[in-house]
């Protein structure tokens, strides 16, 4: 009965909001045909550009066909002055008009045909800072700009835009006094030519000053800790920017509040307030998914971002199905400035279940994420795994400790269907029966994917990885160590981990190396709603020197739902495989 009244609801609202729809886009209708039909007016000689401008600046462009016929005359009259100074803006001055007037039973048109002539070109240009901004290496940065340099046609947009820039930048870098000491144009329109000069006048730069914190949420050392910058340090707007996201991304706040005052001479700074408020610390999450690699998959998580005033952090995390599963606690604690280092205590369960193996994996690990340098990520690890698993005919226990380390770059932010990005990321790990495992090899892995812009709708998506083991004895190496392909993320059109060597009954037993790449076109089609066409091809092999890589291509549709990308593929393999075609459904971010 419950569910059946929310069903009920849900169906009256969507009806509500329909017969909400249809009424308005009648009503939209209606006015739009009660609208008068303005007049017709045709310009010639004009780029695309330019008669836009010309037309917003042309009063007689707004004027109906009822309009009476002495206004339609005097704004008619009045538009050749409305076109040239539409036309100074881009340096023509010498511009001729050619017009007439027509009025027949319906309406009246209006055509100007116009010659705009030579255009003013800037004769000398000087661009200049005064003040403390004088020695300012980004500000100095902005100075070079291509469309205001000499031999240049004149362009008083550009010219206003610059100006806006300039002082928007000065502002943001804490030149509050900055003003525009000289700015002019003078135009010679009988000598073709125009000097500009601009000299901003930038006063001194202010300083961070003193913080001070308003919330009771966490330690105040650990707040402060999100700090990149300290008092007295030159005043920067993009760093309290900063500040603000990160604050939010740490899951500690609901609310973020950053109060700046700058304080004029004497003092010169900006000190800083911050107010937080508390964000709800436990959140359950629960799911039910589908993926062709996995089939129907149940989620379980469990998060307390804040079990406590220094920021620790406690998660559960679990998913099921049918050939994959596993369940990982973990413990968090900051370490040294929270957004850059972090250290976590994990522990966990995992099992697979492809076609020709099986493996159930425990794990205890510790692992320490450290930012490097802008988006690069360096992860240090140790992990112990016991692993029982069976590869074709070839069944055993395995205990391995494997220290390693990671360096991973990854946009911070990404839109839903992002036009151009990239993730590169190399691991390398290794053990020895020394540490006390029960075999020894080195890996190294790698992957990058690349999205580029095509044109407006259109993008390319570019993803490459690879793997190589050192090992004397393969058989010897567990399955969560083997390297397969096939499957949603490597080779469509391929089972999941169907690809790489078999043993002599066929089984696939993995490989120690591995390669793949792709190259997708994806074309936006309407709304959230885009194709795609793809081609993969991947293996994995005992050897580089034996590569043979598997071919699979195929299409699908993109859908860029609330929840993340799903992509609906059918993928064909142009090489030897069960099946003529496979459907991947698959759900995720691009990167």
């Amino acid at each position: 009965m419950h569910y059946g009244i929310i069903a009920c609801a849900r169906f009256r609202t969507g009806t509500d909001d329909s017969m909400r729809r249809l009424l308005t886009g009648a009503a939209l209708a209606l006015g739009l045909a009660a609208l008068p039909a303005l007049g017709a007016v045709d310009y010639q000689g004009l780029s695309r550009t330019t008669e836009k401008v010309v037309r917003a600046t042309v009063a007689l462009d707004d004027e109906p066909c009822s309009a009476p016929e002495a206004r339609v005359r005097r704004l008619y009259r009045r538009a050749d002055r409305e076109i040239l100074q539409a036309l100074e803006v881009y340096g023509y001055y010498a511009a001729t008009i050619e017009k007439s007037l027509e009025r027949d039973d319906n309406c009246w048109q209006a055509s100007f045909r116009i010659d705009r002539g030579p255009r003013v070109r800037l004769r000398t240009v000087t661009i200049g800072i005064s003040g403390a901004g004088k020695a300012d290496r980004v500000l100095n940065r902005l100075l070079a700009n291509d469309d205001l340099s000499t031999g240049e046609g004149l362009n008083q947009r550009i010219y206003d835009e610059f100006k806006a820039t300039l002082a928007g930048r000065a502002q943001r870098l804490g030149y509050f006094d900055g003003r525009f000491a000289e700015s002019r144009i003078d135009v010679y329109p009988e000598l073709l030519v125009a000097d500009l000069t601009i000299d901003y006048a930038s006063g001194e730069r202010y300083r961070f000053g003193a913080v001070t914190l308003d919330q009771a949420v966490v330690d105040p050392d650990l707040a402060l800790r999100y700090l990149e910058f300290k008092p007295g340090e030159p005043y920067d707007a993009d760093k309290i920017n900063d500040l603000y996201v990160a604050l939010l991304a740490s899951g500690y706040f609901q609310n973020v509040e950053l109060r700046t005052t700058p304080r004029p001479a004497p003092d010169l700074d900006v000190p800083l307030t911050i107010v937080l408020t508390p964000a709800a610390p436990r959140t359950w999450t629960t799911g039910i998914g589908y993926a062709t690699d996995t089939g129907a998959k149940l989620r379980l998580g469990y998060l307390n971002q804040r079990l406590n005033n220094k920021g620790h952090q406690f998660e559960f995390a679990s998913s099921v199905s049918e050939v994959l599963g596993d369940a990982t606690l973990s413990y968090r604690l900051p370490l040294g400035s929270p957004r850059d280092e972090w250290v976590s205590f994990d522990t966990g369960y995992k099992y697979e279940n492809p076609e020709d193996s099986r493996s159930d994996e425990f794990r205890l690990g510790v692992k320490q994420i450290k930012r490097r340098w802008r988006n690069w990520r360096e992860t240090r690890f140790v992990d112990y795994r016991r692993e029982s698993f069976r590869v074709g005919d070839d069944e055993g226990t395995s205990n391995l400790v494997i220290p390693g380390v990671g360096w991973a770059s990854q946009p911070a932010l990404l839109t839903a269907r992002p036009r151009q990005a990239q993730r590169v990321a190399f691991t390398v790990s290794a053990t020895d029966e020394l540490l006390g495992s029960d075999t020894a090899f080195v890996q190294l892995e790698t992957s990058g994917k690349l999205i580029l812009p095509l044109w407006a709708t259109a993008r390319v998506l570019v993803r490459a990885e690879a793997g190589w083991t050192i090992k004397d004895e393969f058989s010897d190496l567990p399955f969560s160590v083997r390297y397969f392909s096939g499957g949603d993320t490597t080779v469509r059109g391929y089972d999941y981990k169907s690809l790489g060597p078999t043993d002599d009954e066929g089984n696939v037993i993995g490989g120690a190396d591995k390669l793949a790449g792709s190259i997708e076109f994806d074309q936006q089609v309407f709304g959230n709603w885009s194709v795609a066409a793809f081609v993969d091809v991947g293996n994995a092999f005992n050897s580089f020197s034996a590569t043979s890589l598997k071919t699979g291509v195929g299409g699908g549709i993109r859908w860029y739902s609330p929840l993340g990308p799903i992509r609906f593929d059918v993928g064909v393999p142009l090489d030897d495989a069960p099946d003529s075609f496979r459907i991947h459904i698959t759900l995720g971010p691009d990167l």
